[in-house]
Protein backbone atom coordinates (compact mmCIF):
# COMPACT_ATOMS: atom_id res chain seq x y z
CA UNK A 1 0.00 0.00 0.00
CA UNK A 2 2.60 2.30 0.76
CA UNK A 3 4.72 1.67 -2.31
CA UNK A 4 1.37 2.53 -4.40
CA UNK A 5 0.52 5.46 -2.79
CA UNK A 6 4.83 7.02 -2.80
CA UNK A 7 4.21 6.09 -6.58
CA UNK A 8 1.06 8.49 -6.91
CA UNK A 9 3.26 11.11 -5.30
CA UNK A 10 6.01 10.43 -7.88
CA UNK A 11 3.71 10.20 -10.80
CA UNK A 12 1.88 13.63 -9.43
CA UNK A 13 5.16 15.72 -8.92
CA UNK A 14 6.33 14.46 -12.41
CA UNK A 15 3.15 15.41 -13.88
CA UNK A 16 2.76 18.79 -12.14
CA UNK A 17 6.79 19.77 -13.18
CA UNK A 18 5.71 21.93 -16.21
CA UNK A 19 2.77 22.94 -14.92
CA UNK A 20 4.58 25.00 -12.39
CA UNK A 21 7.46 25.75 -14.27
CA UNK A 22 4.88 27.79 -16.89
CA UNK A 23 2.26 29.17 -14.56
CA UNK A 24 1.89 30.45 -11.21
CA UNK A 25 0.11 27.71 -9.13
CA UNK A 26 -3.85 28.07 -9.62
CA UNK A 27 -5.01 25.90 -6.19
CA UNK A 28 -4.57 27.25 -2.66
CA UNK A 29 -1.63 25.21 -0.25
CA UNK A 30 -2.83 22.90 1.60
CA UNK A 31 -3.01 23.91 5.17
CA UNK A 32 -1.07 21.79 7.67
CA UNK A 33 -0.75 22.57 11.02
CA UNK A 34 3.10 23.02 12.42
CA UNK A 35 2.27 20.55 15.32
CA UNK A 36 -0.40 17.91 13.15
CA UNK A 37 0.73 15.03 15.10
CA UNK A 38 -1.46 12.62 12.81
CA UNK A 39 0.81 12.51 9.84
CA UNK A 40 -1.71 9.83 8.62
CA UNK A 41 -4.75 11.92 8.38
CA UNK A 42 -6.15 12.36 5.03
CA UNK A 43 -6.25 15.52 3.39
CA UNK A 44 -8.22 16.98 -0.11
CA UNK A 45 -7.62 19.29 -2.69
CA UNK A 46 -9.16 20.67 -5.65
CA UNK A 47 -6.59 21.30 -7.97
CA UNK A 48 -7.73 23.06 -11.29
CA UNK A 49 -6.61 22.36 -14.66
CA UNK A 50 -4.01 25.21 -16.22
CA UNK A 51 -6.26 26.73 -18.96
CA UNK A 52 -9.94 25.97 -17.36
CA UNK A 53 -12.26 27.40 -14.71
CA UNK A 54 -14.32 24.32 -14.79
CA UNK A 55 -12.07 21.92 -14.94
CA UNK A 56 -10.40 20.14 -12.28
CA UNK A 57 -9.69 17.04 -9.80
CA UNK A 58 -9.89 16.32 -6.44
CA UNK A 59 -6.50 14.63 -4.87
CA UNK A 60 -6.37 12.98 -1.58
CA UNK A 61 -3.28 12.22 0.15
CA UNK A 62 -2.33 12.48 3.60
CA UNK A 63 -1.14 14.53 5.64
CA UNK A 64 2.99 13.29 4.97
CA UNK A 65 2.25 12.97 1.59
CA UNK A 66 1.40 16.48 1.03
CA UNK A 67 4.30 17.27 2.73
CA UNK A 68 6.71 15.24 0.55
CA UNK A 69 5.01 16.61 -2.55
CA UNK A 70 5.08 20.31 -1.65
CA UNK A 71 8.87 19.62 -1.24
CA UNK A 72 9.67 17.73 -4.35
CA UNK A 73 7.61 20.21 -6.43
CA UNK A 74 9.70 23.37 -4.70
CA UNK A 75 13.13 21.12 -5.22
CA UNK A 76 11.79 20.50 -9.18
CA UNK A 77 10.98 23.92 -9.17
CA UNK A 78 14.71 25.31 -7.75
CA UNK A 79 16.40 22.91 -10.18
CA UNK A 80 14.86 23.89 -13.23
CA UNK A 81 15.59 27.55 -12.18
CA UNK A 82 19.41 26.56 -11.53
CA UNK A 83 19.67 25.25 -14.97
CA UNK A 84 17.91 28.14 -16.92
CA UNK A 85 20.32 30.49 -15.04
CA UNK A 86 23.46 28.80 -16.22
CA UNK A 87 22.39 28.47 -19.75
CA UNK A 88 22.58 24.93 -20.38
CA UNK A 89 19.77 22.89 -21.69
CA UNK A 90 18.94 19.02 -21.61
Amino acid sequence: MRKISMIYVASAALIAVPAIAQTPPQSAPVPIPAGQSDVNKIVCERQEEIGSRLKGKKVCLTVQQWREFKNQSRDDVEEMQRHANTGRSG
